[in-house]
């Protein structure tokens, strides 16, 4: 009986162990499970990304202030974007730089052509004897191009409000000149004579010498009374040629308060109390030719 006992009590013993160990499989298999499940769900969840969930809100975030967005494209008839156009120099200048660029500009043949036939035309008109005063275009000392000069003097000199109204009218050679404009270092002017300054433009002779400083800046007793640099720059050119039309400074004065400079008058120096003036007053209409 004892021996039957004992065997009874190992074949209990041992189905209790496989039992344990069974339970135990399964407890682990199903711990597995789980965690495959659970890498399974949230590889799943990850791999949906910015996916629109149906039923969810969109929601739409701004970017941040410092970001900058694409500019989008403009539609055009053609197969690309076509851009705005940008401002060019002439619309974003003063009307002073206008004027100055208008003065300086340079000149088509066609425009030189029309210049001049109005300007023989208002010669002829002023029934004056008809004269055409030949000139040359130079420069002395560091004054750059003279191009944007040379195309001043052509408008300013043939200006049918200046002296063609006497009977004048001005054209350009290269040589055998009658008179030869110069724009002029400040320091070179007192070389053409010492009466000259390097202060004022002046005239020697046949030549016209336009001071580099105040084709620049003008003077600025001009300039607080309303005068502007485009006129300053006609109004020198005319007078100085005025003198090699047989004129002199000073031989008419202000005739009064708020009343037109004349031409001749110095009027860098002094305007007393007149307004400036670029082009010959009536008065002024008169050559020695």
């Amino acid at each position: 009986m004892a021996g039957t006992n004992g065997r009874r009590r190992t074949r209990r013993a041992q189905a209790r162990r496989i039992y344990c160990i069974r339970r135990a499989v399964v407890a682990c298999c199903a711990v597995l499970l789980v965690a495959a499940v659970t890498l399974s769900v949230r590889a799943t969840l990850g791999g949906l990304g910015e996916r629109h969930v149906p039923g969810a809100t969109a929601v739409t975030l701004a970017a941040p202030p410092s970001a900058t967005a694409e500019p989008s494209a403009t539609p055009s008839s053609g197969d690309s974007a076509t851009p705005e156009p940008s401002a060019t120099p002439s619309e974003t200048a003063s009307p002073e730089e206008q004027a100055l660029d208008a003065q300086s500009a340079s000149i088509s043949d066609k425009e030189r052509q029309e210049i001049m036939a109005k300007a023989q035309e208002t010669a002829k008109a002023s029934g004056a004897a008809q004269v055409t005063m030949t000139y040359c275009v130079s420069s002395k000392g560091k004054v750059g191009s003279t191009d944007g000069f040379a195309n001043a003097i052509y408008r300013s000199l043939n200006d049918t409000k200046g002296w063609p109204r006497a009977g004048v009218t001005f054209e350009p050679v290269s040589e055998g000149c009658d008179v030869t404009l110069t724009l002029s270092e400040p320091s070179q002017v007192p070389s053409f004579s010492p009466m000259c300054s390097a202060e004022y433009s002046c005239r020697v002779g046949s030549d016209v010498i336009i001071n580099k400083k105040r084709w620049d800046n003008g003077v600025e007793a001009w300039l607080k009374a309303g005068g502007t640099l485009a006129d300053y720059r006609t109004m020198v050119i005319n007078h100085e040629v005025g003198h090699a039309l047989g004129h002199i400074d000073n031989e008419q004065t202000c005739a009064g308060e708020g009343q037109p400079a004349p031409l001749m008058q110095e009027q860098s120096m002094h305007l007393d109390g007149c307004k400036p003036n670029i082009h010959p007053l009536d008065s002024e209409l008169w050559t020695a030719f």
